[in-house]
């Protein structure tokens, strides 16, 4: 890794955001690969003021009134600030949703006394800056990697590569990395247990194993938190490891990273939709108008909150925006004759009645429509178990008369009854598959499922933990997820 940067297009201009500790090194390179374009490098210290958090996104109204739900990540703007313009991107650094002002110096003072005394927010203090980095798996320049560190040991690799793009210095190893295998170090998290070790070399018996980099206690998990790099032979997720440092012996559980996900915005959505639907039956009307605004901003698919909204603004009288509200219903979900029906009553309310019969109408049509397509949808059901049971007799005619052993026709055997929810007699096929091939990792989560079905946890849980340690020297990201959270739930 020679330099962290993000680079943005704004106009005719693009911006390379380089923190100051990497801004000459990254200067230098590319002026040495300077020498065909036409392109001028001009260097600007700024300073960043960056606010995240689940209400980054009603903060960024107030502040500029634009809404954050409606622009993409790591996109940049010019919004007016106390004292001028400053640059604005859109992302989060420490797992949440958030945002980054980059203002000069002599705008600073006021953009900051405006967000201290008007939305009453608080700096972060380098203490909790480092706890919520270290929650959030994100490592740090010149501490948890240097350019020494190659890109995919960090993980960063997921969001910082492409691989279908041109040629370019270092793209060589990165594409061996990805082709032939894992990284035999990569920056994991881990919990510990008192006593606590200090930053340095992981020693495993008797050998280095890797290095601990990072190391706070989080509050909010009640635990001692590291980022370190960990050979390849010991990063099963949940695995304990011991380790020596200075002739004490530590335990840590090995955590894939981050140690925190945030709510996604559709989570976030249904939890204030739920908080508008309590605060609208306590006769807080506009208190729920608000958080069902606010649930809109997380999800603007959610089409309940849309429903209620227009019904409380129609309540207090308010028709027109309950209209207003109800024909954007109409866009998100054009099949629901709910939207129409509540649009015609709020005609009536009007005394438009040629626009609410209208809309009845239009409800009537789509409520008809909507009744034959269940009928559709139950047929289509009826096909897919249908051509299931094709596939469990084509599997089971390679079995019985051509290999008993091919990998293809037990997993998808036994794939096929997991999905007709036949548990019992798809085990024998999974485990099949697996001592065909013990890397197959798929084989291993759905075995997990068919075990935990069968209210065998204990089973379920060693077959998930050899089912990660498969998918991840495999490097078979999705179904290692998702094994991985399976066996939390265990």
């Amino acid at each position: 890794i020679q330099s962290l940067f993000s680079i943005h297009r704004y106009e005719e201009h693009r911006f390379l955001l380089v923190p100051e500790a990497n801004g000459p090194q990254l200067y230098e390179h590319l002026e040495a690969f300077h020498f065909v374009e036409d392109v001028n490098f001009q260097q600007e210290e700024l300073i960043r003021i960056h606010l995240e958090g689940p209400q980054s996104g009603e903060i960024l109204k107030t502040l500029t009134g634009k809404r954050l739900n409606t622009l993409p990540v790591e996109s940049i703007h010019s919004v007016a600030v106390p004292g001028g313009s400053a640059l604005l991107v859109i992302g989060g650094q420490l797992g949440e949703e958030g945002v980054t002002f980059y203002l000069k110096k002599e705008q600073v003072q006021a953009f900051v006394q405006m967000l201290e005394q008007q939305l009453e927010l608080s700096e972060l203090t380098a203490e909790a800056y480092e706890v919520l980095r270290i929650e959030a798996g994100r490592p740090l320049w010149n501490q948890d990697m240097d350019n020494e560190t190659q890109l995919p040991s960090t993980g960063q690799e997921v969001e910082r590569v492409s691989y279908d793009k041109g040629c370019y210095l270092g793209q060589e190893v990165i594409a061996r990395i990805r082709s032939y295998g894992v990284p035999p170090y990569k920056l994991m998290g881990f919990v510990f247990s008192e006593p606590l070790p200090e930053i340095g070399p992981i020693v495993i018996e008797g050998k280095n194993r890797g290095k601990l980099t990072s190391l706070a206690y989080s509050p909010a998990l009640e635990s001692h938190l590291g980022l370190g790099y960990l050979h390849k032979n010991y990063r099963e997720a949940q695995r304990h490891v011991q380790f020596q440092q200075a002739g004490q012996t530590f335990d840590a559980e090995v955590k894939r990273l981050p140690f925190y996900t945030p709510p996604d915005k559709k989570t976030q959505a249904l939890s204030l939709y739920d908080q508008a639907l309590m605060a609208f039956a306590e006769d807080q009307e506009n208190g729920a108008i608000e958080l069902l605004q606010s649930a809109i901003d997380k999800d603007p698919h959610l089409a309940d909150a849309y429903e209620s909204l227009g019904v409380i603004l129609s309540r207090q009288g308010r028709h027109q925006e309950a209209i207003d509200v109800m024909k954007q219903l109409t866009e998100i979900v054009p099949e629901e004759p709910m939207a129409h029906t509540n649009l015609s009553r709020f005609y009536m309310l009007l005394g438009d009645k040629q626009t609410a019969e209208e809309h009845m109408a239009e409800a009537t049509r789509l409520d008809m429509q909507k009744r034959m397509s269940k009928e559709k949808q139950a047929a289509l059901q009826a096909e897919e178990q249908a051509r299931k049971f094709e596939m469990i007799e084509m599997f089971k005619e390679v079995l019985s008369e051509e290999d008993p052993n091919d990998l293809v026709a037990n997993f998808g055997l036994g794939k096929a009854l997991v999905d007709l929810e036949q548990y019992a007699e798809a085990q024998p096929y999974l485990e099949k598959a697996i001592q065909t091939d013990g890397y197959y990792s798929a084989a291993y989560l759905q075995l997990g499922k068919v075990l935990t079905a069968l209210n065998q946890k204990e089973a379920a849980q060693k077959v998930y933990r050899q089912g990660i340690q498969a998918a991840s020297e495999k490097g078979d990201l999705m179904p290692l997820k998702e094994m991985e959270q399976r066996l939390l739930s265990l």
